[in-house]
């Protein structure tokens, strides 16, 4: 099966299985995204949050499980934070969003630790602008990108 039709068959069940409500979020908010440079799959969390739930599972699984399909594939986890709260505590608060991917990535499903790359970008480089102290989940998020 292509790697597109994978992500696509990801997609549908996903949207079926109500995969991207877990917090309330509108569908066009959190689908799934093909991008010039690779397919973002976002895992959200809640304020102050780096508690990953049944459905994050799901969607991590469902990476890996691509991942393993198709050993060129490589992930970015990429950690991100709004603007509630102080600098220092966004960046360690995506650090740790981050990490709590990578580990079920690499030690939950068995992602070989050399495809998986992590980085943060703490309340820098927003998915949506918003100004100082703004609750904004779509920047509560960790983005998998798949390249």
């Amino acid at each position: 099966m292509s790697y597109t039709r994978m992500t696509r068959r990801l997609a549908a069940a996903a949207a079926a299985s109500g995969l991207f409500a877990a917090y309330g979020v509108a569908k066009a908010q959190t689908t799934i995204q093909e991008v010039p440079h690779g397919t973002i799959f976002p895992v959200s969390f809640p304020m102050n949050s780096v508690e990953l739930h049944q459905a994050d599972f799901e969607t991590i699984h469902g990476v890996a499980a691509m991942m393993q399909r198709e050993p060129k594939l490589v992930a970015l986890v990429l950690g991100k934070a709004d603007t509630v709260g102080t600098g220092d505590f966004n960046e360690h608060l995506s650090w740790r969003r981050a990490s709590a991917v990578y580990e079920a990535l690499v030690f939950k499903y068995g992602v070989p630790a050399i495809r998986v790359e992590m980085r943060w970008t703490g309340e820098r480089l927003p998915v949506v602008p918003t100004g100082d102290d703004k609750a904004e989940l779509q920047n509560r998020v960790v983005n998998i990108v798949l390249q």
